[in-house]
């Protein structure tokens, strides 16, 4: 059972935050980041140790109180509530609330992602019919939160070829939109490179999510120097067919 939580209690969690400040990761981060938000500087090990350590503590009473004035704040939103035991359907509301409300940098999505695992394996088709909403999304942040479910546990049958008609909907000049649906599309080849190969033959995509596609594709070390090849002639025709 846990213990009400107050607002003393959430300061104490600060306190015990800004003594996990590692002055040196906090300003290479903060250039990674981006972010409009203070940055603590906490490393992402002991940030999911914290987050155990609070969902065991304190449970959903952790939610009310959760602040959002640093990026190690509103992190911790999602890893607490990706840690917490609980009603899938529980999960969805603050798997929500976090995507609509928290998330303002691509690392406050892409951990929290990466932390839905078992969720993902509990509950597979539920949580992709949930983060197909989140493609919709005005909020250009839940959408990277959609696209980066997909990436990580939905590159696989039969899922992969509507993930593939998914991201090919999405039509965005937000940066950070773009990226995930290049580097899904990338993760994408080295997993199935005969149906991402196909998709690429009538796909929508603008020309900037292509190139980015096509670099991070030739990037990796699991993608052949044949494919590499191939994609790298197919940028080019991409190219000289919009006019760029």
């Amino acid at each position: 059972m846990h213990e009400k939580w107050t607002a003393e209690d959430y300061k104490a969690l600060q306190a015990a935050l800004f003594a996990l400040a590692d002055e040196k990761y906090r300003l290479f981060h903060e250039r990674l980041l981006r972010s409009a938000l203070p940055v603590i500087g906490i490393r992402a090990p002991i940030l999911r140790q914290k987050a155990k350590e609070v969902a065991k503590a304190a449970g959903k009473n952790f939610f009310p109180y959760c602040e959002k004035g640093t990026h190690e704040e509103r992190l911790l939103y999602g890893l607490v509530a990706a840690a917490l035991p609980m009603k899938f359907e529980d999960f969805l509301r603050y798997c929500d609330s976090y995507a609509y409300e928290f998330v303002e940098n691509w690392a406050q999505c892409d951990m929290f992602c990466a932390s839905l695992k078992k969720i993902a394996n509990q509950n597979q088709q539920a949580l992709f019919a949930h983060a197909k909403g989140y493609l919709s999304s005005e909020n250009p942040w839940a959408v990277r939160v959609g696209l980066i479910i997909m990436l990580n546990y939905y590159l696989k049958p039969p899922y992969l070829p509507e993930v593939l008609q998914l991201t090919d909907g999405v039509h965005s000049d937000f940066y950070y939109i773009q990226m995930a649906q290049a580097w899904l599309l990338a993760t994408a080849w080295a997993k199935d490179a005969e149906a991402v190969g196909e998709y690429c033959n009538h796909c929508g995509l603008s020309y900037e999510v292509k190139s980015k596609f096509v670099q991070k594709t030739c990037e990796s070390f699991r993608v052949s120097p044949e494919d590499k090849a191939w994609l790298r002639a197919w940028k080019k025709a991409q190219k000289a067919g919009e006019g760029v």
